[in-house]
């Protein structure tokens, strides 16, 4: 299956795409450039209120891109790390592709780079508030401008 490149926008840099994730609504598309296989997962954010909340990744599994995700395992979020595992609850194992493709995605993004032959792509919705992007920084980030620019000014303060 050829991934559908229309409606999806690509990020690339390293502390976007740490930015889209721990937005609390990410959903994002991997793709192998050598073997065409993409796996669309979800992530979300357990609690809006404690910033030390894991996060929830859920596998596309289904037709309907809105309701058809299987949970996958957690990202725990430990000063500028992100550490993704399964857990009880996981009903995909760690043999499983999809598995084997985020946990790869994960450790690459953790040492400060995205492998040259895997795409990243979101669907032009903020990751943050579920808002349709419209302006071209905006679809760049996968953030709206007013979140963006809020996120930028604590992160300077920090």
């Amino acid at each position: 299956m050829e991934l559908n490149k229309e409606s999806i926008y690509k990020l690339e840099s390293v502390e976007n795409i740490k930015l889209f994730i721990i937005g609390g609504n990410a959903v994002l598309t991997l793709e192998s450039k050598s073997t065409g296989r993409w796996f669309t997962y979800r992530i979300r954010m357990a609690k809006k209120d404690d910033e030390k909340s894991p996060f929830f990744v859920s596998l596309l599994t289904g037709n309907n891109n809105e309701s058809s995700y299987t949970y996958l395992g957690t990202i725990f979020k430990k000063e500028d790390k992100l550490d993704f595992k399964l857990t009880k609850k996981s009903t995909i194992s760690e043999d499983a592709l999809s598995y084997k493709a985020f946990n790869f995605f994960i450790n690459q993004l953790m040492s400060g780079k995205i492998h040259e032959n895997l795409g990243v792509y979101h669907r032009g919705i903020c990751s943050v508030c579920g808002k349709t992007l419209t302006q071209p920084e905006s679809l760049k980030n996968g953030i709206g401008r007013s979140v963006w620019l809020l996120i930028q000014k604590i992160l300077k303060k920090g």
